[in-house]
């Protein structure tokens, strides 16, 4: 029985180190970034609100989600490229806008909004793609794209 599991074991080792593909290094590019920026908002709703607190708030994330998909489908496209600003009043509308850009677009708080704030680029240089729709004189902004412009 013992040569049975010597043989096995001297048949498998050689087997399992083909199956590693080793340390391969590798160099992440400015392209790479946006390559993978591009993959991570395939699998984010920018009609669906963010899911954190942080970015919600006491606000209605029912509100927020009806007042993106309005957005989306009224709005005008827009770019923007720069900082965010953080804002922290509460709108009449109860739409979580957790910042803005310049001092009176709202950035509604929405999936690409909350990705880019898990990736840590609140504070960086980006440029984001949206629309952007004035409802009862607030101006709206829901992201459908962003990509970091810090090198």
């Amino acid at each position: 029985m013992t040569r049975l599991v010597a043989l096995t074991i001297a048949l498998a080792l050689p087997s399992a180190a083909f199956a590693c593909g080793g340390n391969k290094g590798t160099m992440t590019t400015k392209a790479d970034t946006e390559a993978k920026a591009e993959v991570a908002h395939a699998d984010v709703d920018p009609t669906a609100c963010a899911k954190k607190a942080s970015l919600v708030g006491s606000s209605c994330s029912y509100t927020t989600g009806m007042m993106a998909q309005r957005i989306v489908a009224e709005g005008s496209d827009e770019t923007y490229a720069g900082t965010l600003t953080a804002f922290s009043e509460k709108l009449d509308s109860h739409v979580a806008v957790p910042f803005t850009l310049g001092s009176d677009v709202h950035v509604v708080a929405n999936e690409v909004i909350e990705q880019l704030t898990e990736a840590g680029l609140t504070d960086s240089k980006i440029s984001l793609e949206g629309k952007l729709l004035e409802v009862d004189g607030v101006k709206y902004f829901v992201a459908t794209r962003y990509v970091s412009l810090s090198a």
